[in-house]
């Protein structure tokens, strides 16, 4: 059985785009087929995943407008077990258009029934907001994974995440789950505590994984060079702790049977 995680980030800092890249790559690595989906206009993950205009002629743009099927849609990247569906600027229009309508915010959970028999995962990466493409990829999931930085985030982007969350519920009647909060950009898991501490942040200490992601000089120059930080330097902090982030997630799942 897959599961289809949309990686949540409501502010700008917080890793959300490159942990979609590289979670997606690690689970890839650990020979997990997975897919990665981009609903962010600016294309980060499918720049992330070395993907250009040229590889491709639709994208997620093309399927959440009806020209083409999700299946036309998929690439495949320079990582083996993982494809990824791109997206573009080219994707403002058609969300403006379909946000016309509630309804519409459960299109992606709808085409993705065409592709997930095939893939053990689906990492869907959103814009970091509240707009239409956001809220839809959420409603598209069946999981949600909080990236949060001790140096970006506060308590009440946490709040505003879960009113976010309870309105999908409420609304379409989708049983979205949290399944943790992944902290990035982190010297040591002692900034981890003490942010909870000065927060005040009970509600998640029992929901951050083990695993945080260093900050990592290496995840920067991998942005720059359009690939995985696996791919640039498999031993830099930053590529082992995406792998053992991969590996712990693949636990939770297992540990709850949804696997």
């Amino acid at each position: 059985m897959n599961k289809i995680i949309t990686i949540a980030g409501q502010k700008g800092g917080a890793g959300k785009s490159a942990t979609a890249v590289n979670l997606a790559t690690s689970l890839a690595l650990l020979e997990k087929k997975t897919l990665l989906v981009d609903c962010d206009l600016q294309g980060c993950s499918t720049q992330g995943c070395g993907i250009n205009g040229l590889d491709y002629n639709c994208d997620i743009a093309s399927v959440l407008s009806g020209r083409a099927k999700v299946t036309d849609a998929v690439v495949k990247t320079q990582v083996n077990y993982l494809d990824m569906i791109p997206a573009g600027f080219n994707l403002f229009q058609v969300a403006a258009k379909l946000a016309k309508n509630s309804e519409n915010e459960k299109i992606l959970r709808l085409f993705l029934r065409d592709v997930e028999d095939e893939y053990e995962y689906i990492i869907i990466d959103p814009p970091s907001s509240y707009g239409f493409l956001s809220v839809t990829a959420m409603t598209a999931a069946d999981w949600l994974l909080v990236c949060m930085s001790v140096h970006h985030n506060s308590i009440e982007d946490f709040h505003c995440l879960l009113r976010t969350v309870k309105y999908i519920r409420t609304t379409h009647n989708v049983p979205l789950k949290i399944a943790g909060v992944l902290f990035n950009r982190c010297e040591a898991k002692e900034d981890i505590v003490s942010f909870i501490e000065n927060q005040n942040f009970s509600d998640i200490k029992q929901m951050a994984y083990d695993t945080f992601i260093p900050e990592d000089d290496t995840i920067k120059r991998s942005i720059d060079l359009k690939i995985p930080v696996a791919l640039h330097d498999m031993k830099s902090p930053a590529a082992e702790a995406y792998l053992s982030f991969a590996e712990e997630i693949h636990f939770f799942f297992n540990s709850r049977g949804v696997l």
